[in-house]
């Protein structure tokens, strides 16, 4: 069986990339009972589409005999290619090897909703899991204290809507990385489907929106509040000034 899995790297070890017909990256994996045979990387060639990037991702994908997909996010038009080429479409963020890892267990769902293009709705089927990351100001679990700026927050913290899972890490990014942006970094440790701040930088705003992760923002002070308010988030789309 061949698994095509969208990554922003062109190594198995790197983050998933949560848009499908823009990720820079497909592994190609032949899985044969149960264990993988052999890993090559493809540029994806949709990514360098002006328009219909999901179209011509689903084709490239049916070209190389793929079975199946996991990725993050599906358009309309990705969804009809993929559903006439017969690929089914998994959802999984994270490192490719721990999400393919869990499809070789038969733990993966389907992508049962549809990103609507040129903006962050989506059709709702039903629910699927989210990573929130926040820039924080303490360690002390949901009421932990969100920090005003993004990049000077001394812990940053990950909840995952599904598993309702929260845990909290320090900030060790290294802002004079030549290779890596913070932004990059961020993806790597975390992969996050969206990021909660109440301040970040203009350069910080265009990448995530690169990598097809959705800024959010709000009135609320700690984790918990946040989490309460899901519904009530607003974009963040205005630089701090930083």
């Amino acid at each position: 069986m061949k698994v095509a899995i969208s990554c922003t790297e062109d190594k198995i070890e790197s983050p998933i990339d949560q848009r499908f017909g823009r990720c820079a990256y497909f592994l190609i994996v032949d899985i044969e009972d149960k264990k993988i045979k052999n890993v090559k990387a493809v540029e994806n060639q949709g990514a360098i589409q002006g328009h219909g990037a999901g179209i011509k991702a689903g084709q490239q994908l049916g070209d190389e005999g793929v079975e199946a997909v996991i990725t993050g996010n599906l358009g309309p038009n990705a969804t009809n290619v993929l559903d006439q080429l017969g690929i089914k479409a998994y959802h999984a963020s994270g490192p490719a090897k721990e999400a393919l890892d869990e499809f070789i267990k038969g733990k993966l769902g389907e992508i049962a909703e549809i990103a609507q293009p040129h903006s962050g709705m989506t059709q709702q089927k039903q629910e699927k899991s989210e990573r929130i990351f926040f820039p924080l100001l303490e360690d002390k679990g949901m009421d932990s204290e969100i920090s005003g700026h993004f990049g000077h927050a001394p812990f940053f913290g990950i909840y995952d809507t599904g598993t309702k899972e929260f845990k909290i890490i320090e900030n060790k990014l290294e802002h004079t990385d030549p290779n890596k942006s913070p932004v990059d970094q961020v993806v790597e440790i975390a992969n996050p489907t969206t990021v909660f701040a109440q301040g970040i930088g203009g350069r910080a705003i265009g990448l995530f929106a690169e990598k097809g992760i959705t800024l959010k923002t709000g009135p609320y002070n700690t984790v918990k509040e946040v989490i309460e308010n899901l519904d009530k988030l607003e974009d963040l789309n205005q630089s701090c000034g930083h």
